[in-house]
């Protein structure tokens, strides 16, 4: 087991300085800004003006069919009909027991 340990760190002694290209910072920082350029791109590459067009007119027309729903509908015949439901609402006939 010593051994290996003192063959480790004489291994450890033989480890020279790489050489490398005085740009190669600049090169690899230079393909990292590219690459997320890219990404940016193609995040908002399906938010294309026919598609927003096509999203404000759905919600236009929802809109607008739901307002047309909400007028039709009878506010006091909802309160009623919701009344009734929950027992709330008071009758009009009278029972035996009263």
């Amino acid at each position: 087991m010593n051994k290996k340990v003192k063959d480790t760190f004489d291994s450890i002694a033989s480890i020279e300085e790489v050489k490398v290209s005085p740009f190669f910072k600049e090169n690899v920082m230079h393909q990292i800004r590219n690459v997320s350029e890219d990404i940016q791109d193609a995040t908002w590459s399906w938010l294309t003006p026919k598609l927003q067009l096509a999203t404000l007119v759905c919600v236009v027309v929802l809109n607008l069919v739901a307002f047309n729903n909400l007028k039709k509908t009878n506010y006091d015949e909802n309160v009623s009909s919701f009344a009734e439901s929950y027992g709330l609402s008071t009758s009009t006939e009278t029972s035996l027991i009263d």
